[in-house]
């Protein structure tokens, strides 16, 4: 459940920095100190994440970089910009 409820802080980073964050929130929500275990979360997590990977219809992350070799031509190369004339 927490895993849901926190789906896209557990997406964008690493276990340890969303167990602290969910930690915080869940600790300045109740007002009471809060205990997770790291591996039940890193588990569910991962149970989570395959989820996600066999079905299309739940949305992941929305920020995807993109390479050099994959912008669009409108766009300039990194490190590159244009000077208005």
């Amino acid at each position: 459940m927490i895993v849901e409820l926190y789906a896209d802080v557990i997406t964008s980073m690493a276990i340890t920095m969303a167990l602290e964050v969910i930690t915080e929130d869940l600790e300045k929500e109740c007002g009471e100190k809060v205990e997770l275990n790291y591996f039940s979360l890193a588990q569910a997590a991962a149970k989570f994440k395959k989820e996600i990977e066999a079905d299309p219809g739940i949305k992941k992350g929305t920020n995807r970089f993109k390479d050099a070799n994959e912008l669009e031509e409108k766009q300039t190369k990194p490190g590159g910009f244009k000077v208005p004339q």
